[in-house]
């Protein structure tokens, strides 16, 4: 038998045939089966000649059976690795121990900004329970108003959701099946979505998006699903990450920013989860897009048009010495306006990063936060 004569035959007929081969040497020779004429005589008293013959055969053929089972098994084994790869699934989040964890390069340097003696406070003319300014140039509190107080942060937790996504999902070209397990609970409370339908195959990349310009709630508990197979797990990682850079005063209960005791934060801490977030590259890019597109699919042959809340109500210039560059809003009954935005003073080019918590309607707060680059983006 040549080397690959037996490759265009099944695993099952070649063992079956190295079977037989054993069993007819093993069996008395006769004239149908012995491979070896051997005269009937006494047994040799030396161990040499054709008995010699047909032990060494014997020995041979043992030794390369047990290579060709073992290589064959090397085959069947990476041959149905390479068929269950091919086959996964492309709404199925990956297993806990192939989720992609944060590599070194994913960490963000601590975050940490400094108050000085004389910190002004924010001024009444805003109307925000809490309220800080950052000078991103000099880690250091512009202004501020109780930003330690604890807050109902609304959709502004979707800047947490989208780091800790970044983080752990590589590849924005996975696709995730959209249910509705997750749109038809969004609909009966009435959560702002992004408009992904049932069955709908949607982008890593278009998730995040979906998940900062319009918030949609959809978007981010299909990030959710994707990165840990359940919400309630990736709200672990959420608070893992929150532990990370060091924030006391937040706890996340879920990964949309739905009203939920349990789901809280401070002025100060997200201005830190916004600083976070201006380290990664894509999500830094994602919180500064007005408007973006959905990839065409069946259900939403056209895309979706996506456009920025921040920006639908501002174009960012209205500072005039400073620009608004992106950020993301949050409104619930609890909570009030939330607004975390970052921009970058006109002439000097330093950044800053402003957080207004809890303001009493939507036009206090988005006038509220282009006083604030007025007063102190210098």
């Amino acid at each position: 038998m040549s080397d690959n004569s037996w490759q265009n035959k099944s695993y099952g007929d070649y063992f079956k045939s190295l079977e037989n081969r054993f069993n007819a040497q093993k069996a008395p020779k006769t004239e149908s089966n012995a491979e070896i004429p051997v005269k009937a005589s006494p047994a040799p008293k030396k161990r040499g000649g054709i008995y010699k013959t047909v032990r060494l055969r014997k020995s041979v053929l043992a030794i390369f059976a047990v290579i060709v089972i073992a290589l064959a098994a090397i085959i069947v084994t990476a041959a149905g690795r390479e068929k269950a790869d091919g086959e996964k699934p492309i709404s199925q989040p990956k297993p806990q121990s192939e989720i992609k964890t944060e590599t070194a390069e994913d960490k963000v340097a601590k975050i940490s900004y400094s108050f000085g003696a004389d910190t002004p406070d924010i001024s009444a003319g805003n109307d925000a329970k809490s309220a800080i300014i950052v000078n991103l140039d000099t880690n250091s509190v512009t202004a501020a108003r109780n930003p330690h107080a604890k807050a109902f942060p609304a959709s502004t937790t979707k800047l947490m959701t989208l780091l800790v996504a970044a983080e752990h999902l590589k590849d924005l070209n996975d696709v995730f099946t959209m249910t509705l397990e997750i749109t038809d609970p969004l609909f009966a409370a009435e959560a702002s979505v992004a408009g992904f339908l049932n069955g709908e195959h949607v982008t890593v990349k278009d998730l995040m998006y979906g998940t900062i310009l319009p918030s949609g709630a959809d978007a981010a508990i299909g990030l959710a699903i994707m990165t840990s197979g359940s919400e309630e797990k990736f709200v672990e990682l959420m608070n893992e990450k929150a532990r990370e850079l060091g924030l006391e005063g937040t706890h996340f209960d879920n990964s949309t920013g739905l009203h939920s005791e349990n789901n809280y934060t401070t002025a100060y801490d997200m201005a830190v989860i916004l600083g976070a977030v201006l380290q990664n590259d894509i999500c830094k890019e994602i919180i500064s897009t007005y408007r973006y597109t959905t990839a065409k699919t069946p259900q939403n042959p056209d895309g979706i048009p996506l456009s920025s809340t921040l920006f639908d109500y501002m174009y960012g210039t209205e500072p005039e010495t400073a620009t608004i560059l992106g950020g993301k809003t949050g409104f619930v009954n609890e909570s009030g306006y939330c607004i975390a935005s970052y921009g970058k003073c006109n002439e000097n080019g330093n950044q800053y990063i402003v957080v207004t918590l809890g303001n009493s309607s939507r036009w206090p707060a988005f006038h509220g936060q282009i006083d604030l680059y007025k007063e102190f983006a210098k």
